[in-house]
């Protein structure tokens, strides 16, 4: 009789289990709804886009809008049912100026329960914004650990051949003849003709006369872009003076004292670099994977034709 009386308080304890976890499953299913984008929600978002692009979204441009809100929508869903607003203090902080902006009483938990209750959480911007980027740090540990192969980096390394380059680098120096001055052009053709380069016979130049190891981005910002071309493809051998080259100041007789060509850093010297890429690629594909795999775990519910 005893073993019987166990025997069912057991089958009950484990009825009881089941009913609790079925019970808890329907009613995460029940919460996992998304509530379609309302008119003026479609027309925010059409505006938004206008204003960055400069001109109305098409329809499959629209209709790409409102699936990254619903996914947007669907994150802050699934982050708030696994709790994660419960213990970061960014959104706990958020959440409590959101209670004292709407006058609820109460100690902090009070207030929290309170405005998780009217579910401003949800509009909130920046409660939105942390609990995406939380289930974004999640989805991140789990690649934790995980190392890329010499093939893979070899392979990031050969499709991303701008990664290490050292672009070319001058050596130079120059006589400078103001353009304010009507005849800068012909003094500096005459000094060229007679090869008695001396910056003193020039025009005074406020950034000086002789520059080092400058590439064609700092060349082009000290004397523009015309210039920078003209001197970095010039042929003339190194030590003898050309020109007249003009600038955005006048005309220059230039000298090349050194050219460093442009290079590659070999594979080996740009390791942590070439690592990082493969994290971030890894990370945004374990993402990707992540949203459409919870995509099939909710549904869209539009109560009125949108």
């Amino acid at each position: 009789m005893r073993q019987l009386v166990r025997s069912r308080l057991l089958h009950f304890i484990i009825i009881g289990f089941v009913l609790y976890v079925v019970n808890g499953h329907v009613e995460r299913q029940n919460q996992r709804v998304l509530t379609c984008l309302t008119p003026s929600q479609r027309t925010v978002l059409a505006a938004d886009w206008a204003q960055v692009a400069g001109r109305a979204p098409t329809a499959n441009e629209l209709s790409q809008l409102v699936n990254v809100a619903l996914d947007e929508q669907m994150l802050v869903r699934e982050a708030m049912l696994q709790g994660l607003h419960k213990s970061d203090q960014v959104i706990i902080q958020r959440l409590l100026r959101d209670a004292d902006f709407l006058g609820i009483k109460g100690d902090s938990q009070d207030k929290i329960d309170a405005v998780l209750a009217m579910d401003v959480a949800a509009g909130d911007e920046v409660v939105r914004r942390r609990l995406i980027q939380l289930m974004q740090h999640e989805s991140a540990l789990n690649l934790q650990g995980l190392s890329p192969s010499k093939e893979e980096l070899d392979t990031i390394y050969t499709q991303r051949p701008d990664l290490g380059m050292v672009p070319l680098r001058l050596s130079f120096e120059h006589v400078y003849f103001d353009s304010s001055r009507s005849n800068a052009r012909v003094r500096a053709e005459q000094m060229l003709r007679e090869n008695t380069q001396d910056s003193r016979r020039g025009d005074v130049f406020l950034d000086g006369n002789h520059f080092s190891n400058l590439n064609r981005v700092a060349i082009t910002s000290k004397f523009g872009e015309d210039f920078s071309l003209a001197l970095a493809s010039s042929a003339t051998p190194i030590g003898s003076w050309f020109g007249p080259l003009q600038s955005a100041y006048g005309f220059h007789l230039v000298r090349i004292n050194n050219r460093n060509k442009a290079y590659r850093l070999p594979l080996n010297e740009l390791l942590p670099e070439l690592e990082e890429i493969w994290r971030r690629e890894r990370q945004a594909q374990a993402w990707n994977v992540y949203v459409e795999e919870l995509r099939d775990n909710y549904k869209v519910d539009c109560h009125a034709k949108i």
